[in-house]
């Protein structure tokens, strides 16, 4: 019995270490940003005791570079190496009922992984930060029949509250059953980090881990709204506007950003994607 009780035991430690994968050059540069219209969504499927996940912070950094504007990385934090510990540097919880909802439905079991606009390739929706470059390349070349624009405003007579407006302008016709998400990040969150590359900063631990993109809510629920259903023709344009309390939470609004993104019901891809600071 003791010995069926150490084989667990070194089964599941074995499980968690292999589980946050090594992140392995090269990265894809010469991105070709002036083709398309279409943006990229990166999903970033992070903790802050994953050793390798920064390296894949890195990864999506450098693929945003590329084309700045047209790659919206957001940083979910969910599963076993998002979960904060009792006492010592690892208290604070990044976890977001969204993230931990999207991070069952799609089967992100290892850290660190993610998705580029939600695609389905072969049954799969998950891609290591390896493929993230490659995929992200592929789209950016490609033309949505959508573009969104993000208006965002402060009331100053409640200053904790935000409102935001998402229009949709859809330059070709689509058709099908789609669905707008609106989610808060944060960037510059000042929190300890695990990481074992010396290149990225100390080990085991970074104390002053600079966290960014870090998913805070879905402002219009973990799959978001009905924005269209059958048959839109060019020319047509669709505005919803959201409203999004920041009492009670530590969230800086000038860190903050708001991201939008239509998506097809059907496959989960995503149609288009934009993101605005909260407060320009």
């Amino acid at each position: 019995m003791k010995i069926i009780k150490i084989l667990s035991i070194i089964f599941a430690l074995t499980f968690v270490v292999e589980s946050c994968d090594i992140v392995e050059p090269p990265y894809q540069t010469g991105f070709d940003c002036e083709s398309g219209n279409q943006n990229v969504l990166i999903e970033d499927y992070t903790g802050h005791t994953c050793v390798n996940c920064p390296g894949a912070a890195v990864t999506a950094h450098d693929i945003k570079q590329n084309c700045e504007d047209r790659v919206i990385i957001i940083a979910v934090h969910a599963g076993y190496f998002a979960e904060p510990k009792a006492s010592g540097d690892y208290t604070y919880d990044f976890r977001t009922e969204a993230g931990n909802e999207w991070n069952n439905f799609f089967g992100i079991v290892s850290n660190p992984n993610g998705m580029v606009n939600r695609i389905n390739e072969e049954g799969n929706y998950v891609l290591g930060p390896g493929l993230w470059a490659e995929e992200s390349f592929k789209l950016l070349g490609q033309n949505s029949p959508v573009n969104i624009e993000i208006h965002n405003h402060f009331e100053l007579e409640d200053p904790d509250m935000l409102v935001t407006e998402i229009t949709a302008d859809f330059i070709e016709d689509v058709e099908g059953d789609y669905k707008l998400i609106v989610c808060i990040t944060e960037d510059h969150i000042i929190k300890a980090q695990k990481n074992n590359d010396l290149g990225l900063g100390t080990t085991p631990n970074i104390l002053d881990y600079e966290h960014m993109h870090v998913l805070r809510t879905s402002v219009n629920g973990n799959w978001g709204q009905d924005f269209t259903s059958g048959f839109l023709t060019a020319g047509q344009s669709i505005t919803k506007t959201y409203e999004q309390s920041f009492v009670g939470t530590d969230w800086v609004p000038d860190n903050c950003n708001v991201v939008a993104f239509i998506y097809n019901v059907e496959d989960k891809s995503v149609l288009q994607v934009q993101e605005e600071k909260v407060v320009e």
